[in-house]
């Protein structure tokens, strides 16, 4: 008999690469995965819990559009929603408006576009006719609307404020306020973009602006790199370098790559993270455009995001990873995000991602990072279809909450391919040893074998359970002579625990269902086999 090799697999920071052939995933890559983590020190386990931030379902017709931080006199996290917005301190959310039963109204396809300027916040609402600015301290009741009409322009020496032109978007730079896709008397300017006077974001001077009129019609949105302003269009993306009106020039980043949508870009410390329709997700640093899709562009190459959807894709910054949200469906009938593919650019060389969706099948959208006014630290996402914000990476949290009621969702994980080098032999592969995370509860996690590089549903060869027991409590001191209490921390352990025979075969690979009642976690396999001669 060939002698007994041993293979050991307890790297899986390659995270999620959806291409076909299998001979091009790396080692520490994975076809599929749901609902599961990668550790940067190796290992996978399930993700945290999402719990829904307001208990009350927000009031009106549910068609969420992002989330904005506003730190005033008091934190708020605020809501866009179809045509309004809403604020919240950490809990139920509450609809903003100017006056007694009149609520803020936007006719942007992205809803109410804010920036924070010291301790107020403004808002745009569309270049629309009819649509006006407003600014907001958290210490008013109302908002107040700000003069749009003319709009009547304001000279350097002798500003009077209350002004700001309509627009779709608006952001803060070099000490000014933009807005960008104007309408200004009686005309809109879709590939406009305009700024306020120095440190003073109620006054506009007429001669301020440029006009980007390649890339497609209408400026989509903004952000801030290196002290760079960079300017998104469908088909182009233009920088604004120089700090005043004095020394601001433009220069064209490209004239390929663009962003549809203003929820489709998200800011990053060092950076902004972009989709570019149908090029996919990029990020740009402030010297260059890196391309962060390769391991999910057969999504695009081979159609597998819904034709249905009309939704736009969601990308958000949470937590330091990025979430990008999109209608992932073969049979192209989605009309809502379905999963969150997150992609953490600290693993490994080139980032890794991994695949979150709710336990109701949702991928979450309009993310942001909160701090409470109790220094509470808040990863915050959307629901698209239910009326809740959601605390997303609670990793003390087994099951989700979003409206009320707690929900397992489910989790797996399915390995590469292993042929001990060389798929032309085949192999007796014998009875693996997987260490698994401890958990506090008897728990099961099943294993379903695919043989010979097939792994279409159902194709499995065998299938067996794992039983994990319940774990003791470790590293405890108990009452001594420093008083009662427990000293010492419970760290996580591990238990090794030995598989079934996967058979004769050129190659194997397993896929790790988790409980649907509690989390699990693997940190490494062992494969054993006996080599077969090769036939000629």
């Amino acid at each position: 008999m060939a002698a007994l090799s041993v293979v050991r697999y307890d790297d899986f920071t390659g995270g999620l690469n959806l291409r076909a052939d299998q001979f091009q995933l790396a080692r520490n890559e994975s076809p599929d995965m749901l609902n599961v983590e990668i550790d940067p020190r190796g290992g996978v386990f399930s993700r945290g819990g999402m719990h829904r931030l307001n208990t009350t379902a927000v009031s009106g017709t549910w068609a969420p559009q992002r989330l904005y931080t506003f730190y005033g006199n008091a934190p708020r996290v605020m809501l866009t929603n179809s045509t309004n917005i809403y604020w919240s301190s950490g809990g139920d959310f509450t609809k903003l408006e100017y006056s007694s039963g009149n609520p803020i109204v936007a006719s942007s396809s992205h809803g109410v576009c804010a920036h924070q300027w010291g301790d107020t916040l403004y808002m745009v609402t569309g270049a629309a006719t009819g649509q006006v600015a407003y600014k907001w301290k958290t210490t008013d009741t109302y908002a107040t609307a700000l003069t749009g009409n003319g709009p009547v322009w304001q000279p350097y020496n002798n500003p009077v404020g209350g002004y700001m032109p309509r627009a779709e978007h608006v952001f803060v730079f070099a000490n000014k306020v933009w807005v960008a896709n104007t309408y200004e008397d009686g005309v809109a300017h879709p590939n406009r973009i305009r700024w306020s006077h120095e440190g003073l974001p109620e006054d506009w001077m007429e001669d301020d602006y440029f006009d980007f009129n390649g890339g497609g019609e209408g400026i989509t949105g903004m952000a801030v790199v290196a002290g760079q302003m960079v300017v998104f269009k469908q088909n182009a993306i233009y920088l604004i370098i120089g700090n005043s009106s004095d020394n601001f020039q433009t220069v064209e980043l490209s004239t390929r790559l663009g962003c549809s949508n203003h929820h489709s870009m998200a800011q990053a410390e060092d950076g902004v993270y972009f989709y570019s329709q149908p090029e996919g997700l990029f990020f740009y640093d402030g010297t260059k455009i890196l391309d962060v899709f390769e391991p999910l562009r057969p999504l695009v190459d081979e159609g597998q995001l819904s034709t249905s959807s009309t939704e736009p894709y969601s990308v958000s910054f949470i937590g330091r990873r990025v979430w990008l949200s999109l209608p992932y469906d073969l049979d192209g009938t989605a009309i809502k995000p379905t999963v969150s593919f997150v992609y953490d650019p600290s693993i490994s060389q080139g980032g890794a991602y991994t695949k979150f969706a709710t336990h109701d099948g949702y991928g979450v959208i309009g993310g942001i990072d909160f701090t409470d006014g109790n220094n509470a630290n808040y990863r915050l996402a959307i629901h698209p279809t239910q009326a809740y914000v959601l605390k997303v990476d609670l990793f003390g949290e087994e099951q989700d909450n979003i409206d009320g009621t707690p929900a397992s969702f489910d989790s797996y994980y399915r390995t590469g391919w292993v042929d001990g080098n060389g798929y032309a032999a085949k192999k007796m592969f014998r009875r693996p040893d997987i260490v698994f995370k401890q958990v506090d509860t008897q728990r099961i996690v099943s294993v379903k074998v695919y043989q010979n590089y097939e792994e279409a549903s159902g194709s499995e060869r065998k299938q067996f359970d794992v039983t994990l027991a319940a774990a003791g409590v470790g590293m405890y001191w108990g009452i001594g002579q420093w008083g009662d209490g427990l000293w010492g921390t419970a760290s996580e352990g591990v238990t090794v625990e030995s598989g079934r025979n996967l058979g004769l075969a050129r190659s194997v690979q397993l896929l790790f269902t988790g409980p649907s009642d509690g989390s699990w976690g693997i940190d490494s396999i062992t494969y054993k086999y006996n080599n077969r001669k090769v036939s000629g």
